[in-house]
């Protein structure tokens, strides 16, 4: 059985992209490819007090769906079982900066390794060798306690790509500067 879409799922690319401050906004191709990459991001929630807190999280975007786990029983799936409003923020630290701030609300399903959108997540993000090496520090956490499946619905979507904002030489030029052997206020 393959995993399930929710009904009321919308592509990032389909909903009315809000730019922020003045900066250029993504093009519906770009912003799907975006969301798509390999990217650590950054899921907001409530805490039980009502503060709200961050974590940096793994996800896979499929179907318009942004799917990612926690483990059951932690504070992040106990949070978000209480509150399933979250802000999921994936940005490009690379200049000259782009990123885009995803509202939604989630649903929480205990994960079924026979149906798991997010397969294969660690290889997506350290490649097998490190995939490997990170799956012999997790094994004793996620058998005792399990994993839960996040489902993302994503409600609004705002952000900026200021790669769009710079010409092909600016663009090449503000990228490979990090790298020059001088320093940046130099250039």
């Amino acid at each position: 059985m393959a995993y399930t879409v929710p009904q009321s799922a919308s592509t990032p690319a389909a909903l009315p992209f809000q730019p922020l401050g003045g900066q250029p906004a993504f093009t519906p191709d770009d912003l799907e490819a975006f969301v798509s990459g390999r990217r650590v991001a950054v899921l907001a929630y409530v805490r039980h007090d009502g503060r709200p807190h961050q974590s940096p999280i793994w996800y896979t975007h499929r179907d318009g769906v942004f799917f990612m786990t926690t483990v059951t029983g932690s504070p992040k799936h106990r949070a978000l079982r209480r509150d399933s409003r979250v802000s999921l923020t994936i940005q490009d630290e690379r200049p000259p900066y782009r990123a885009v701030i995803l509202e939604g609300t989630v649903d929480l399903t205990p994960l079924d390794a026979k149906n798991d959108p997010t397969a294969g997540m660690a290889i997506r993000y350290f490649g097998r060798v490190g995939a490997a090496e990170y799956d012999r520090l997790t094994p004793e956490t996620y058998e005792s306690n399990g994993l839960t499946l996040i489902t993302m619905r994503t409600t609004a979507v705002r952000g900026f790509d200021n790669t769009h904002a710079l010409s092909r030489t600016a663009l090449a030029f503000v990228r490979l500067r990090e790298h020059l052997p001088l320093p940046r206020r130099w250039l």
